[in-house]
């Protein structure tokens, strides 16, 4: 049976039955792809007879039962994808021996219990974890902060409780936007020259309210999404130390508290979906520094407050992601409370200028009546007290004198110069 494949990629078709157990006797098979078919039933469970394989795609079939503990011996594994299948019970203990795996997709199955704390001590090269819509419960587990490498996690639609870690932060590859080559396609060289086959890495992501598929562009992609749990407590500070994240969506959750204040941090944020939750508090004006912010969603929460303006959140002009907060105000819902007793000042700088014009007569008029006083005031000092009064002729004729005399000596040398320059000309 064509020992020496390396290729076997039968992916969407309408393929039905089961995975033949003979494909295990392939020693030299590399990549399988069966993705997108109609296959059931058990996975074989002859993996170890395999030692060359580096991807298995059984993704979107109607595979069922458990996951074979024989996978874990596949040890140069990178990528696992056995999502949108009927799969079910536990992650088994095996694949921690998969330490190459950078890949790991479990989502849309009936997989139950906690998500393995092994994953993030055994599975250090890991960029991709995705499990979201099983049956997952209990808290993340901590030891996922080591997965330096990760690039998108998604634990969404389970029924996951505790806090978000404060450690997730430490994503190093998200925080530096690291770009490490092309790891999302694998190639194998056929026998000319030139001819070269492989399988690239593809995945559904939830992102910007919709769901996009990624194909050669998904290792450009960073992402967290939480949503669809009961995660409580507040949105950690430490997750804005991200600033490649992308798209970040903690939806549908428990979450209170108020949005971290310094939430313009995450620089390249294009999707931020902070729905459904109970958070409190004012809405950070930072957020307008989000200048790649193309979704936002913060609608049923207790928000309170105007809603910051300027840059790309002058954009985002739908109702719709902010309904739900009654305390909310300011474009693109009503106007605030003291924006209405600012509203008559500026029709008064318009067409309706009577209060301002009668402010301005008083104004003029107080100030003549002012100098009006002063000037009586003045001349009654000197009328009545005959020192102030001497003094003051007296400064008077003083400057008068100095004035004219000046004048004078000014007048008398431009005279001279005058008829010097005359004579000079005359001769």
């Amino acid at each position: 049976m064509m020992p020496s494949l390396q290729l076997l990629s039968l992916s969407n078709n309408y393929l039905n039955g089961t995975v033949p157990a003979t494909l295990c006797r392939i020693q030299s098979l590399q990549i399988l792809d069966l993705s997108n078919n109609h296959l059931s039933g058990r996975m074989p469970s002859c993996w170890g007879n395999l030692p060359s394989l580096i991807v298995i795609d059984f993704s979107s079939n109607m595979l069922s039962g458990d996951v074979p503990m024989s996978l874990g011996s596949q040890e140069s594994l990178i990528s696992l994808h056995l999502k949108n299948n009927t799969l079910q019970g536990k992650i088994p203990m095996s694949l921690r021996n998969l330490e190459s795996l950078e890949t790991l997709d479990l989502s849309m199955n009936s997989f139950d219990g906690f998500i393995p704390w092994w994953i993030g001590e055994s599975l250090s090269s890991l960029k991709v974890l995705s499990v979201h819509s099983n049956k997952f419960e209990g808290e993340i587990p901590l030891q996922l902060c080591y997965l330096a490498s990760l690039r998108i996690l998604n634990l969404a639609n389970n029924v996951m409780t505790g806090t978000i870690p404060n450690c997730f932060g430490n994503f190093t590859a998200i925080a530096m936007h690291e770009q490490n080559g092309y790891w999302d396609y694998y190639t194998i060289a056929g026998p000319y020259l030139g001819f070269v086959r492989g399988y690239g890495e593809n995945m559904k992501v939830y992102v910007k309210g919709i769901e996009l598929e990624y194909t050669r562009t998904l290792q450009f992609l960073y992402s967290i999404d939480l949503s669809g749990n009961n995660f409580v407590g507040e949105i950690p500070q430490e997750l804005m130390n991200l600033s490649g994240l992308q798209n970040l969506n903690l939806s549908r959750n428990k979450l209170d508290g108020h949005i971290p204040w310094n939430i313009g941090k995450l620089s390249s944020l294009e999707s931020l979906d902070l729905s459904e939750n109970e958070l409190s508090g004012s809405i950070p004006f930072s957020i307008s520094d989000l200048n790649f912010l193309s979704h936002l969603n913060l609608s049923i929460n207790h928000l309170s407050g105007r809603i910051p303006t300027g840059n790309q959140l002058q954009t985002l002009d739908d109702k719709s992601i902010y309904i739900g907060n009654d305390g909310l105000c300011g474009p693109p819902l009503n106007n605030c409370s003291n924006d209405a007793d600012e509203l008559p000042k500026g029709h008064e700088k318009g067409g309706t200028t009577r209060k301002d014009d009668s402010e301005m007569v008083w104004f003029y008029s107080g100030m003549g009546m002012g100098f009006a006083a002063g000037f009586v005031g003045v001349c009654s000092i000197l009328y009545f007290n005959d020192s102030w009064r001497c003094a003051w002729f007296g400064l008077v004729d003083r400057v008068y004198n100095k004035l004219w005399v000046t004048i004078a000596i000014k007048a008398n040398q431009v005279k001279r110069k005058f008829l010097r320059n005359k004579l000079e000309g005359n001769a």
